[in-house]
């Protein structure tokens, strides 16, 4: 799904205006496809509207819906919330609302705007437009406050005046719209918290820019589709062995946390690994190997003081060396011991890693040792993981979560996958996919073990590693919504995902 940032969207209308439209035709365009979906969902008979201005492009959009509306005969207010327009195309649609009796404040003027604003049913916001950053100034406040206030319906154009179109970013007001008219594409803030909240229900609205140029615009950003999960179950040729289907090392599990080696063992095995090794604790052995038959174990013994023995450490090696990819940290345990073993297979790898977990707190403290790495490297941090590898808050993090994960794939030349509501993979190349499935059910301990269990499985079977993590996060949150509509969100567990993955590859194979 094409998905635009502010740049982006810029380029795309000077490649239709070198196509023959002009920029001109492009906000008549603009004004009368919002004009067209106000009429749509809603009868407008004997309704006020009033249209929020700014003093740029974005305004200008409004200046032509409140033209349009005045020629149906709707009532309408423009309250210039920022002074008379600035750029050229709005200075020129603004003039035209000379011929109409459309009634027109200024935004200053001494509460008349809120007047207008309380006694509304429709507020259409083109204050601010995609170039947006920042917060909003606080001479505009009151007129946000009256929006906040009232009872009717906003419609945002492009995106909601406050958010950030390309981060999602929110800092300080923002309006909260209940409608929002995006023209040609999606855009970033649609799709990413915390800007996302305030979108309402997007709907986007073409404005004469031919499809084959919309498709061929280039695009950092897009929403994970269903066949990058189909992607990753092919045929299998008749004459292969388990051979073909990679070998996975799982450097996971310790005392007391046995379970989450398990999880992610059993969710590589059900992905279709050829050979998953688990290397853990010989004392959690008994309890991991009656939960599951499948792997084969290499045991790690370790000294009083916590230090593996020198034949864990050979075995580790052995191990390494026939792995196709290697899984660490579901359950790993930390400490001094656990810290030299990371980094050293960061360091030393000659297969892909997926570190997850203990895995990436340890790396947080250690954060240098990623720029040693010779191979890919996939990072599954939940928030609060992001929040430790960047020296910050969960909040901060959940406040610009595509700009930090894309800003940290990019410096540290890793796949990231920041999990939460939205999902996102961002890779080392600046590209950042959005994943649509999953749901609150799926927030319980053990799910991201499952999640790094299947990404490494794939990975060990040779698939693009990037590739992989979209499509198993896809695969993840689509299993989790199974479990949601068979189980309840509430009572849906981890390991219940792995057991609807079968009927879910079935269906994806045929």
């Amino acid at each position: 799904m094409k998905v635009l940032n502010c740049e982006q969207s810029k380029e795309l209308e000077k490649k239709a205006v070198d196509s023959g439209i002009s920029y001109l035709e492009l906000m008549e365009n603009a004004g009368a496809a919002a004009v067209r979906f106000l009429r749509k969902k809603f009868s407008l008979s004997g309704r006020k509207v009033v249209i929020l201005c700014g003093k740029g492009n974005n305004g200008g959009d409004g200046y032509v819906m409140a033209r349009k509306l005045f020629e149906l005969g709707v009532p309408v207010t423009v309250v210039m919330t920022d002074g008379l327009p600035r750029t050229d195309l709005a200075k020129t649609v603004f003039l035209r609302l000379k011929d109409t009796t459309v009634k027109i404040l200024d935004g200053e003027e001494n509460g008349k705007a809120e007047t207008v604003i309380a006694s509304a049913d429709f507020i259409i916001d083109a204050i601010y437009g995609t170039g947006f950053h920042g917060r909003v100034p606080e001479e505009i406040l009151p007129v946000f406050h009256a929006v906040r206030n009232s009872a009717a319906v906003v419609v945002s154009l492009d995106i909601p005046s406050g958010a950030g179109c390309d981060s999602g970013a929110v800092d300080g007001e923002c309006i909260r719209a209940d409608y929002t008219v995006s023209f040609s594409t999606l855009k970033n803030g649609h799709l990413i918290q915390p800007a996302q909240d305030y979108c309402g229900q997007v709907t986007v609205a073409p404005i004469g820019i031919g499809a084959d140029l919309v498709g061929s615009q280039k695009s950092t950003f897009e929403v994970t589709e269903l066949s990058a999960a189909q992607s990753l179950l092919g045929p299998r040729d008749p004459l292969s062995n388990k051979g073909n289907y990679g070998r996975l090392l799982c450097l996971c599990g310790s005392d007391g946390m046995a379970g989450a080696a398990v999880m992610s063992a059993k969710a590589a095995v059900r992905c279709g690994t050829g050979i998953v090794d688990m290397a853990l604790p010989r004392t959690i052995y008994p309890i991991v190997a009656s939960q599951i038959v499948e792997p084969v174990f290499t045991l790690l013994d370790y000294a009083p003081d916590g230090t593996m023995l020198p034949a864990g450490h050979k075995a580790l090696e052995d191990a390494l060396s026939k792995a196709s990819a290697c899984l660490i940290g579901c359950g790993l345990g930390r400490g001094e011991e656990m810290t030299r073993i990371v980094c050293g297979l960061v360091s030393d790898s000659q297969v892909p890693l997926i570190i997850d977990a203990d895995g990436i707190n340890i790396l947080a403290e250690n954060i240098n040792v990623l720029e040693t790495a010779r191979v890919p490297v996939v990072l599954t941090p939940h928030p609060g993981e992001m929040a430790r590898l960047m020296k910050t808050t969960v909040k901060d993090v959940q406040a610009h979560r595509f700009e930090y994960a894309r800003s940290f794939a990019e410096k540290h030349h890793v796949i990231l996958v920041l999990k939460g509501a939205g999902t996102l993979i961002a890779e080392p190349n600046g590209m950042v996919h959005l994943n649509p499935t999953g749901n609150p059910g799926m927030a319980k301990g053990g799910s991201g073990d499952v999640l790094a269990g299947m990404a490494a499985s794939f990975i060990a079977q040779g698939i693009d590693p990037a590739a992989a993590a979209v499509g198993a996060v896809y695969l993840h949150g689509e299993a989790g919504d199974r479990c949601a509509k068979a189980f309840s969100q509430c009572a849906m567990l981890p390991t219940d995902m792995i057991g609807m993955l079968p009927g879910l590859f079935l269906e994806l194979e045929r």
